[in-house]
């Protein structure tokens, strides 16, 4: 039990969470400084082999998944609820027992205190001065079980401010748990749709693999437009949403900073392009038997025969150019060769060697492609958008979680727990003493600006009464 005892203690300790929040802001950094999920090939590209290496090996590529990062905010939400449980009971049982009257009824000790010596010819102050502290406090006071020569009235404001430090730690525990469960549950994805066609998954960042949307999404017009200088003025992607069996649920835009949510998963216009699309006219040089293939790029396509052969356009040029030295050697007339297509044949060890087929070669081009003749016989460009698709089911969470970490942060700071005492106690027949005495709870400093607010319109209120005045 002492144990358990002094693991309580230290891991409710201020000095605790004060180190975590400065190792959670390190890592932080280094998560916005070092772009996250790139696959190792894009790292080594960015800052060379050996930092990838490195970059890879720490973990510091996907460092919001990471169990360090994920102790860290563990230890974090251990340490609130430490903190919380070491302290809340006792702020709980103190507001709900009350506050009994002071055992100095004179208030000797209290820092912000005030006597007033009245004058009072019978019950009329008696009977007035409850309503006069309602006015003034803007509620009615509590009276309080006294001597017979003494009366006690207590007021008591914004009990709930003790409250704000509690709140503030809930709220901060449910961000926690909605970041957690964005990390476990959510993805974050990208999607490339030409115009015209549609897509029913996207593509993990840094896996590639394939995540089911539950829907369909479909690009009917994607829209660029330009500053007279050429420089992007706005993009944007009109879309329709389809359900599984192809029935359209909804049209919507996605532009720059104005995404589109569905079903969970939002879709933020990320980039743009263009696909070429192109007509392939290929022959077997074997039979004689021949094809006309219409392909994308990168999407692999049968050849004619029984062969069973498949080739992929890898790249497409609108304009091939070559260098100048190159043209003595060549039969070219010039370095622009036009139109050209980048091929590649799929085999069993793997991928043939590339050839680019022009669309206007010379004559005395030979022909490439092995056993197969190839000739470009058109192509069209076709616009796509790119989108960035993310689905995080901790957003509610988060949230809610600022607003309760706002909000217990206006009760701890703004606002604060005041008790307030009224002793009147009888000195004769026709003299009274009233005794004022203020506490703030939580900001004893701030708080004695207040009480001589409150003490000045309780003064001017019974102002009839004040001996001498």
């Amino acid at each position: 039990m002492r144990l358990f005892d002094t693991l309580i203690q230290k891991l409710a300790g201020i000095r605790l969470t004060i180190l975590l929040c400065i190792l959670l802001a390190l890592v932080s950094l280094i998560g916005t400084l070092i772009p996250q999920n790139l696959s190792d090939t894009q790292y080594a590209d960015s800052y060379g082999p050996r930092a990838a290496r490195v970059i890879v090996s720490l973990g510091f590529g996907d460092i919001y998944h990471s169990i360090g990062f994920v102790s860290l905010l563990s230890l974090l939400a251990m340490n609130l609820l430490a903190c919380s449980g070491k302290r809340f009971p006792n702020v709980w049982h103190a507001l709900r027992r009350g506050h009994p009257v002071p055992a100095d009824r004179k208030f000797k000790s209290w820092k912000n205190r005030e006597t007033l010596v009245l004058s009072a010819a019978g019950e009329d102050l008696e009977d007035r001065l409850e309503e006069i502290v309602s006015r003034v406090f803007g509620k009615s006071p509590e009276q309080k079980v006294c001597e017979e020569d003494e009366r006690v009235l207590f007021i008591e404001r914004r009990r709930y401010a003790r409250y704000g430090p509690y709140v503030a730690h809930l709220g901060i525990l449910i961000i926690l748990l909605g970041g957690v469960t964005g990390i476990f549950f959510g993805f974050k994805g990208s999607l490339t749709l030409p115009e015209g066609q549609e897509a029913s998954a996207a593509w993990a960042r840094k896996t590639g693999e394939s995540i089911p949307l539950g829907f369909r999404i479909r690009c009917d017009r994607f829209i660029f437009l330009q500053y007279p200088s050429g420089a992007p003025k706005e993009y944007r992607s009109e879309v329709s949403l389809l359900d599984e069996e192809g029935t359209k649920v909804m049209e919507a835009e996605i532009r720059v900073n104005h995404p589109l949510t569905y079903q969970g998963i939002t879709f933020y216009q990320s980039n743009y392009g263009k696909v070429f699309e192109t007509t392939l006219r290929v022959r077997d040089r074997e039979n004689g038997q021949e094809t006309v293939v219409t392909t994308e790029l990168n999407r692999p396509f049968l050849l004619p025969g029984d062969q069973g052969m498949r080739a992929m356009a890898v790249a497409f040029q609108e304009d091939l150019r070559i260098p100048a030295e190159m043209v003595r050697r060549t039969s070219f007339s010039g370095t622009s060769l036009g139109p050209a297509v980048r091929l590649v044949t799929l085999e069993e060890k793997g991928f043939g060697r590339p050839f680019w087929i022009l669309k206007n070669p010379p004559e005395s081009d030979p022909t490439k492609g092995g056993d197969y003749h190839f000739v470009l016989e058109g192509y069209r460009s076709i616009s796509y958008t790119g989108l960035q698709v993310a689905r995080d089911p901790g957003a509610p969470l988060v949230w809610a979680g600022c607003i309760l970490l706002l909000l217990g942060f206006l009760m701890a700071l703004l606002l604060d727990h005041e008790i307030f005492w009224i002793s009147t106690k009888r000195q004769g027949p026709k003299k009274v003493a009233l005794t004022l005495a203020g506490r703030g709870i939580r900001h004893p400093a701030v708080y004695h600006s207040r009480f001589e607010r409150q003490t000045a319109r309780l003064r001017k209120e019974l102002a009839p009464w004040v001996k001498g005045g």
